[in-house]
């Protein structure tokens, strides 16, 4: 398999930002499921933090807007694949077919997100 190939069967990260109060914070995803999502960022928000988000996936024309909590974080981290740094977070009040997008989508990307699921749930 050539790299060209091996690029193109790896889906694009979404653009992720996340609202509390004054302050945005702003990073990428591709680990997530109908419940959350680990966003990679070097600057993540507080643990517990809870704020809005906004979701920009590749290919979608419109950003999802949802709610979120901060139930884990790492700033410290070396970044990689055993300690990624960025935050955890999980959807709060999300609607049945947000939450249906989420798991649709959540399977294209599935053979990257599966086992950082305990970032976000």
């Amino acid at each position: 398999m050539s790299e060209q190939e091996v690029s193109q069967d790896r889906k694009a990260p979404c653009k992720v930002t996340f609202e509390l109060g004054e302050k945005t914070f702003s990073g990428t995803c591709t680990h997530f499921s109908d419940k959350g999502m680990l966003v990679i960022c070097k600057n993540p928000a507080p643990l517990n933090a809870r704020g809005k988000m906004t979701v920009s996936f590749p290919g979608l024309p419109h950003p999802v807007e949802l709610a979120g909590e901060v139930v884990w974080t790492n700033i410290y981290g070396s970044g990689d694949s055993l300690s990624p740094r960025g935050m955890g977070i999980k959807f709060t009040n999300i609607d049945r077919d947000t939450e249906r997008m989420f798991s649709d989508l959540s399977a294209q990307y599935e053979s990257l997100g599966s086992i950082y699921a305990c970032y976000y749930t």
